[in-house]
């Protein structure tokens, strides 16, 4: 039986658009790479192969899913040790001479070698068990940042995160299940993911989001430079039936070095939350919260260079002891807290950039 040259046209055709779906999952690749040794390279040289591989590597999904991975883990893990050992490395400086010996009995200096050393610990088995079990075959997904990667993975590629969960179980798949029939198809999908994205939550939601960031911010500018001497240990005393408070003030004189950058920061983020009312626009937003959470790192890290708080005058010994490292240990999170959205931002607003481009 003969088939008609427009058949065997057709048929081609269906062939072909197989054999690019087929891809997309785990032969084909942009880099001429193996998908296994592909996959090994992105943890390589830590975030820094994760992002690269994350912008060669456009078609196969297994490695791009490594890269994504690679660079949520590592970049995280990075900010976390990188700044414990900074702040390390601040009170050594503050110790000299004999820094060694007089930073161990430093509460705050042993909270951040603490702090260091088990998050350094962690990055360097990571990368030791990521490489030797993507090495194997096998897919290894990262408590937490595994998640993370596949749901920003999945916002990047324009499809659904049971899709790539599927694909991520069956990497050898050879149909990528849910994959539109048509580009038209596919391209109808991707604009409505990208608009549900876009338009996350209501408007009247972000709108009491940003007016309550407002509020706080101005209370925050008002209070610390105006009534910061109240900034204090309270004590209550009742004498002959009177009751009177004994204020014992925190801040000390090198408070004025950070209030500068402490009021650059309240005033840009009142200012970047107006704007942000009065244009709600995804693509701003993202940029708007990404710059400001910079920038509250930057002052939390200035407060834990001044550290501009003196707990010796409260009479309580266990607190006196016992502050300082509370305050550090609040700071470290404070600015882990806001490196993490920083990356976290940042991942995000490359993904819509990239859709949108």
């Amino acid at each position: 039986m003969q088939s008609s040259p427009e058949g065997n046209g057709k048929s081609s055709e269906e062939e072909k658009a197989i054999i690019e779906e087929e891809g997309q999952v785990a032969g084909d690749s942009t880099t001429n790479l193996k998908p296994g040794v592909a996959s090994v390279l992105c943890y390589v040289g830590f975030w820094v192969t994760g992002i690269i591989f994350l912008l060669i590597e456009r078609k196969n999904r297994l490695v791009r899913f490594h890269a994504m991975q690679s660079l949520v883990t590592f970049g995280v893990l990075n900010i976390i040790w990188g700044t414990a050992n900074t702040v390390r490395y601040w009170f050594l400086g503050w110790t000299s001479p004999g820094w060694l010996w007089h930073g161990l009995v430093y509460p705050q200096y042993v909270a951040a070698t603490t702090v260091f050393g088990v998050f350094l610990a962690i990055w360097w088995v990571l990368w030791i068990v990521l490489m030797y079990q993507t090495h194997q075959g096998r897919i290894v997904r990262v408590l937490w940042f595994g998640d993370l990667a596949v749901t920003l993975l999945a916002g990047l590629d324009g499809i659904s995160k049971q899709d790539l969960e599927e694909t991520l179980k069956h990497p050898e798949s050879q149909k990528e299940p849910g994959q539109p029939s048509t580009p038209a198809a596919k391209e109808k999908i991707q604009a409505w993911d990208r608009r549900h994205r876009d338009l996350e939550g209501t408007r009247s939601g972000r709108v009491a989001s940003s007016s309550a960031v407002v509020a706080w911010s101005a209370v925050l500018l008002v209070f610390f430079n105006l009534f910061s001497e109240y900034f204090a240990y309270y004590q209550r005393e009742i004498m002959d039936g009177v009751t009177e408070w004994n204020i014992y003030p925190l801040l000390t004189q090198e408070f004025s070095l950070v209030l500068p950058i402490l009021n650059t920061t309240l005033i840009l983020t009142i200012a970047g939350h107006i704007a942000l009312i009065a244009i709600d626009r995804y693509l701003l937003r993202q940029i708007t919260v990404l710059v400001l959470n910079i920038l509250g790192m930057v002052t939390v890290v200035t407060f834990l260079k001044v550290f501009p708080f003196d707990f010796g005058a409260i009479p309580n010994t266990s607190l006196v002891t016992i502050l300082p490292t509370i305050a550090v240990a609040v700071l470290i999170v404070m600015a882990v807290g806001l490196g993490i959205g920083v990356v976290v931002r940042f991942v995000k607003l490359i993904v819509n950039l990239c859709e949108r481009g």
